[in-house]
């Protein structure tokens, strides 16, 4: 996407600033006439950039303090910076005045460019000649099908955050803001139909992909249009946008019933805008969607699960937000262990909730009376590791409760005493949590809260201390390992029972990895739909980790209330040896989470722009 990237850079500034206005104002300041965007193709192509340029990154460690929020928001992880803003989602002080994750005002933002491109795309001359007839006949008409998937694409960002929404079908001029005020929020299943709709207009028409051209890579596929298509079908069949009840029991919160809560939000004129019946037939028509992308036999899983995140795929990856070389000092070096010795500041923390998730490497999970998990004990072993510029294997004596984990938690996790680089991982005796001071000293950055820190995204030969590589990276918004989850999700949940279409692309993921295939033999409880269940669960908080899923899912399946979420421990960093291996609170120990923290409420400048028009979701009212 060379001349993309070109626009993006010309633009980003006056659009960043336009990012911080309200919906309406979104011309940037080069133009004195929204007009003048289209005298030219090249102009036009403009609002296109735009449209790329603000997708998300949803886990950005290059972003110190904020680019990990929906990691830091959810049981994975923990953010180590009380500067961050995810203590505003540790303590439920987010509303809707203050609410870091908000994205109504560029999305409507972005939802009107994208309206005033394809209302006069058709209108703009190509006035240089060598191109034009190419602009005609090819770029042009795929430019309308991208902006129609960015549109939909930017609507399931609101959708997801917010459920009902208005839907603004056409573009408004300044002129007509009283009448763009008066739009009301349309009921969830309108929008799921409104987003379905697009996809299915732009994706026959969108290439399957960009081989023939390189410099276009990053643009939107079929695949990605199939993929959002079958991710909101799945989030439209998930509890929380259907029904409020899971195995036909409503799902209470604090003992207050969603259905008569949070699902029972209705417009002035009493119209519902929320789902309170189940419509089992919702998960077949998510698990065809999921089918589909899956059909179209373009992508395959990457070999090594590792490298989708740090290294350039384009086999298993559908659809990415286009990086640029972020270096040592930038990425990699916020998420390494702290330490000058490391050269990096460890901003986040995995928390033991997350640790807790890992099987063993036999399949079965760590509480299991069968795992052989023994965590007290100490085990002698040998670890794989870039030492002295190439891989070695150490020697190393770890806790029992490290030993025989699934393979992933050694490329998501770094643990005590884990090798390292030129020594092992120290995460024992932080004696100031929070700041630079710990038992071993000479430390930069904030120490870790929990005795852990969160490996997944760090290039395995990275050495921010000696010659640190420049690592090339893309953020894989769709990938096939997540499809394949949907597709598994989706048919368990509309089935009684597993059955082998379930078992056999949740083990495409595991067996990627050398983990046992389900059902494990002698454990009735994956025969079981509920049992899958909490198995598909699992492997999605596994497989996905850090990749900014977690925070949604634990809302659609609506469990974010649930102990199992919102507890919040680590290890006993204040001790070594056997003392700092007992779980221990990170602060209060817990997240508050209540029942309007399901919805996020809409930002109360809109709310009274029209006083009576636009709908509170439940709780955000006062």
């Amino acid at each position: 996407m060379r001349k993309l990237n070109t626009y993006m850079l010309l633009l980003s500034f006056a659009f960043m600033m336009a990012a911080c206005s309200k919906f309406l104002d979104v011309i940037p300041r080069e133009f004195h006439q929204e007009e003048d965007l289209f005298t030219d193709i090249k102009q036009a192509e403009k609002e296109v950039a735009v449209l790329y340029s603000r997708l998300p990154w949803d886990f950005n460690a290059n972003d110190g303090t904020n680019g990990t929020l929906l990691s830091a928001g959810s049981d994975e992880a923990y953010h180590n910076w009380d500067q961050s803003d995810a203590r505003l989602f540790e303590q439920g002080a987010w509303n809707p005045l203050s609410n870091p994750l908000s994205n109504y005002y560029v999305t409507f933002e972005n939802v009107r460019i994208a309206w005033h491109f394809l209302e006069n795309i058709d209108k703009v001359p190509v006035l240089e000649e060598r191109i034009r007839q190419q602009y005609q006949d090819v770029v042009i008409p795929r430019y309308k099908n991208e902006v129609k998937f960015l549109l939909a694409f930017y609507y399931f960002e609101l959708f997801k955050r917010y459920g009902a929404v208005p839907i603004i079908d056409r573009y408004y001029k300044i002129a007509e803001m009283n009448e763009l005020l008066q739009i009301e929020r349309r009921p969830v299943n309108e929008v799921v139909a409104f987003i379905v709709k697009l996809c299915d207009e732009a994706a026959p028409n969108l290439p399957l992909t960009y081989e023939d051209d390189p410099n276009e890579v990053g643009r939107v596929t079929r695949g990605a249009a199939l993929a959002l298509k079958a991710k909101t079908l799945l989030y439209a069949a998930s509890p929380l946008f259907n029904g409020g009840e899971v195995d036909g029991q409503p799902i209470t919160v604090n003992g207050r019933n969603v259905k008569t809560t949070l699902l029972a939000v209705t417009n002035s004129d009493g119209t519902p805008l929320f789902n309170q019946q189940y419509d089992a037939n919702k998960w077949k028509l998510a698990a065809d969607a999921a089918l589909a992308v899956i059909n179209l036999g373009r992508y395959t899983l990457h070999p090594v699960q590792q490298e989708l995140f740090y290294k350039r795929n384009f086999t298993e990856v559908i659809w990415h937000k286009q990086g640029r070389a972020f270096d040592a000092n930038a990425w990699d070096r916020n998420l390494m262990p702290n330490g000058t010795d490391y050269g990096s500041s460890g901003s986040l923390s995995m928390t033991n909730a997350m640790i807790n998730s890992y099987e063993m490497k036999n399949g079965l999970p760590p509480d299991d009376p069968n795992s052989g998990h023994l965590p007290d004990r100490w085990v002698d072993t040998s670890m794989r590791v870039f030492r002295d510029r190439t891989w070695k294997t150490a020697n190393v004596r770890i806790r029992g409760m490290y030993h025989n984990r699934d393979p992933r938690f050694y490329t998501d996790v770094y643990f005590n005493g884990m090798p390292l680089l030129h020594r092992n991982v120290i995460t024992e005796y932080v004696t100031n949590a929070g700041s630079n001071n710990d038992g071993w000293g000479n430390k930069t950055g904030q120490n870790t809260r929990t005795g852990y820190y969160v490996q997944k995204w760090v290039d395995p030969t990275q050495n921010p201390r000696d010659r640190p590589n420049t690592n090339m990276r893309n953020f894989p918004i769709y990938r096939l390992a997540d499809v394949y989850l949907w597709y598994a999700e989706a048919m368990n949940e509309f089935q009684d029972a597993p059955d082998n279409e379930v078992y056999r692309y949740l083990n495409e993921v595991r067996n990627r990895v050398k983990m046992p295939a389900l059902p494990v033999t002698g454990r009735a409880e994956d025969l079981t739909k509920q049992g899958m269940r909490q198995r598909i669960r699992n492997e999605r908080k596994i497989e996905l980790s850090m990749e900014g899923h977690r925070f949604f899912d634990t809302r659609r399946w609506l469990i974010a209330h649930t102990a199992e979420c919102t507890e919040l421990m680590g290890l006993n960093i204040n001790a070594g040896g056997e003392n700092f291996y007992k779980p221990a609170p990170v602060r209060s120990g817990s997240r508050v989470f209540n029942i309007h923290h399901y919805l996020m409420p809409i930002p109360t400048v809109e709310i009274t722009k029209a006083p009576g028009v636009l709908v509170q979701n439940y709780g955000w009212e006062r």
